[in-house]
């Protein structure tokens, strides 16, 4: 254990705020307590450096990769203003090849889902329903930056991610791989989520970008969540809560 953070850590840490500097160095920051654990504990082989603010405790802490520094010091390298002490350097898992073949009997496809706490809280949901991964299209938030890393409470540390460069690109290939339907879902109009027969089973379930929805594709089947009520649609995180336990209990559990 360490109490002097050189200047070329501090210089990268510094520099992960940033889409750019993530994605030139492949190294992202975890932070917060559980988040961090669930790092240490799902990838021990991607931590790099473990920063714990003076007087923090983290037992899963890595002693020959750990640093101590002063409070004010870690606070110019933390972007959470109330941080509970703990931050990750960690490499960025990455991506799936996109010919790996496919780990669920059905796939979750988000189409450029922008904010990261959506697409945070949808990978941590698709994990605790028990999915191994999920497919995503360019355009859309950046699956390690720091705020997509607590939404997702560690989860992008468990599930495989598996990127396209369109949502048409992503169809093509997820075809050849044995997906037969495509369901595109709707804020209005279209099949219900509740009554479609074979809805999980060699399939694909798009959620589609906060403000546009997902971009059109030929031949996928409309799917709406039935709202008897008076709101106009769903936050998508929340539409994917609901896709993917109506997956669970259909499973039976």
């Amino acid at each position: 254990m360490s109490t002097i953070l050189t200047r070329k850590q501090e210089s990268l840490i510094r520099s992960l705020g940033t889409r750019h500097g993530r994605r030139e160095s492949g190294f992202c920051l975890v932070e917060g307590l559980r988040t961090a654990r669930e790092a240490v504990l799902l990838r021990p082989d991607l931590v790099e450096l473990c920063i714990l603010r003076e007087g923090t405790e983290f037992a899963e802490a890595i002693e020959e990769k750990t640093v101590v520094v002063p409070e004010k010091q870690y606070e110019t390298l933390c972007g959470t203003v109330n941080s509970q002490g703990v931050l990750l350097l960690c490499r960025e898992p990455g991506y799936l090849s996109v010919e790996e073949p496919l780990s669920d009997p059905w796939v979750l496809l988000l189409d450029r889902v922008a904010d990261p706490g959506n697409f945070g809280t949808i990978l941590r949901t698709a994990r605790a329903a028990g999915l191994h991964e999920i497919v995503v299209v360019k355009g859309g938030v950046d699956p390690y930056g720091e705020k997509a890393l607590r939404a997702g409470m560690g989860a992008q540390f468990a599930m495989g991610i598996r990127k396209f460069e369109s949502l048409a690109d992503a169809a093509e290939h997820l075809k050849k791989m044995g997906v037969k339907t495509f369901y595109r879902t709707e804020p209005a109009g279209g099949n219900s989520i509740f009554r479609e027969e074979g809805l999980f089973e060699n399939s694909a379930v798009i959620l589609g970008n906060e403000a546009n929805g997902a971009d059109p594709l030929e031949g996928s089947v409309p799917l709406v969540i039935p709202m008897p009520g008076s709101a106009e649609s769903l936050n998508v995180a929340q539409a994917g809560t609901v896709v993917l336990f109506e997956y669970v209990r259909r499973a039976g559990y």
